[in-house]
């Protein structure tokens, strides 16, 4: 082991990491154990384990205490995953899918929570706790560093793939935009995944301010978007450019990454579509590889997640296929995302795909590879 390596396994070895974590946070209801020793006091390969012990990572971040869950293979990592949360969750809405992600996929899954965030308990017995803030400037680091902690100590092989839905689009732009590297100064991330993708966060907040009179969510998102960026939008207008992922596309570019795979319901109620569209064409501008999978109406298997036409005073079943929760494993546009980071696993790199999925007739209206921009 080089000295480097070396060093940066005592310093991860050193780090707090604690194992007793609430029933919902560990599939089977499996107890971990503390990382570094196995139940008998061996040294345990920090890089493999039971993907069903999903264990709880606190680590330094600016000076600051930072914290996330996370899940490793049974074997030989081939890769590593970060995933970030959305608006209102926290990183135990993550717990079954890193799980999920480590066992079948074979990578070590990470869900970070973001400094500066403020937790609430579970509304009921048996539920997920709920956040406030729009901290995705200390997300993006924290997901960043998480990912050197164990690119150091287990290398970089295979593919690392930064995950984000919703406020997480915002989140991972950033950290794409930040230009990571890994412990031998290659780019630290081969491929992003966004699902629903918040990539423009002065359109997010200048609608969230327009509906804040009416719409309690709404208001909430405002105050936290404001505190996040030190303020109003005519207050701030460079830190909000600064953290607009949209506004980032040639520090993207810039970063390495090998290509973009994008989902996004058209008709979704939370981030609007036309914020993917965005990406979409600016990256390809870049000559990034993007897939594009939008959906208008959802399958009979799916929910519809939160739409436009929710807001309809008049009480009815949405045929569109909205804004899905991350919690989901059925919602189409979620599932479309996971899909996605499968096919990365499998060696299926972006090449500029343009579908559209009607759910009404569960199949591809159309589905495009233009090789454009690839």
């Amino acid at each position: 082991m080089s000295a480097r390596r070396t060093a940066v396994a005592v310093a991860v070895l050193g780090l707090s990491l604690a194992t007793a974590l609430p029933s919902h946070a560990q599939p089977g209801h499996g107890k971990g154990h503390a990382y570094g020793r196995d139940k008998h006091g061996a040294a345990s390969n920090p890089c493999v384990g039971d993907p069903r012990e999903i264990k709880t990572l606190t680590y330094g971040v600016k000076g600051q205490t930072a914290q996330a869950l996370y899940a490793l293979p049974s074997g030989t990592p081939k890769g590593i995953v970060v995933f970030d949360h959305g608006y209102g969750h926290t990183m135990y809405s993550w717990s079954a899918h890193i799980a999920r992600t480590a066992a079948t996929l074979g990578v070590i899954a990470i869900a970070p929570d973001y400094r500066g965030q403020v937790d609430s308990p579970a509304a009921k017995p048996g539920g997920l706790p709920s956040s406030r803030g729009w901290q995705v400037a200390e997300g993006a680091a924290d997901s960043i560093a998480a990912v050197q902690l164990f690119d150091g100590l287990c290398g970089h092989n295979g593919s690392n793939v930064v995950y984000g839905v919703s406020m997480g689009g915002n989140t991972s732009g950033l950290v794409v935009a930040s230009k990571p590297k890994d412990a031998k100064g290659k780019p630290l991330f081969d491929y992003w995944v966004a699902v629903e993708p918040a990539v423009n966060v002065t359109e997010t907040y200048q609608g969230a301010r327009a509906l804040a009179g009416v719409n309690e969510f709404a208001a909430h998102a405002q105050a936290d978007i404001e505190k996040e960026m030190g303020g109003s939008f005519e207050s701030q207008p460079s830190v909000y450019a600064d953290r607009t992922v949209v506004n980032r596309t040639q520090d993207i570019a810039a970063s390495g990454i090998k290509g973009v795979v994008i989902a996004h319901g058209v008709v979704d109620g939370l981030v609007t579509h036309d914020e993917s569209r965005q990406l979409q064409a600016l990256l390809r501008a870049q000559s990034i590889p993007v897939d594009m999978a939008a959906f208008l109406t959802h399958s009979k298997n799916s929910e519809a997640g939160t739409t436009l036409d929710g807001y309809a005073p008049v009480p009815h079943d949405s045929p569109f296929a909205g804004h899905a929760s991350e919690t989901s494993t059925t919602q189409d546009v979620g599932v479309a995302g996971f899909a996605a980071l499968a096919n990365l696993y499998k060696g299926h790199a972006p090449d500029c795909t343009e579908t559209l999925y009607d759910g009404t007739v569960d199949a591809e209206l159309y589905s495009v590879t233009t090789h454009q921009g690839c």
